[in-house]
């Protein structure tokens, strides 16, 4: 594993996925991965583009935004790829 990218935490039985964003952008990308975990915990209650869409607006256009999108989307294929 590459110590200068971050990684998505193991959960539910689904190894770490390593990101290609740094250090500096580990609460965009913590940020992402607790909201979509949460989503994940609460099915059906919201759907998934308003989880995405609601949160990432509280992040600068550019790069901290899409690093919160690849902490939330990551955590998803995290999940997607261990139900296979």
């Amino acid at each position: 594993m590459n110590e200068n990218y971050l990684s998505i935490p193991a959960a539910d039985g689904c190894p770490s996925l390593l990101t290609p964003w740094g250090s500096e952008f580990a609460p965009m990308i913590e940020r992402g991965v607790q909201c979509a975990q949460a989503w994940l915990d609460t099915p059906g209650e919201i759907p998934l583009w308003w989880a995405l869409a609601q949160t990432r607006k509280t992040f600068a256009v550019g790069d901290r935004q899409d690093a919160f999108e690849a902490g939330f989307l990551l955590r998803i294929q995290q999940r997607l790829n261990c139900a296979e």
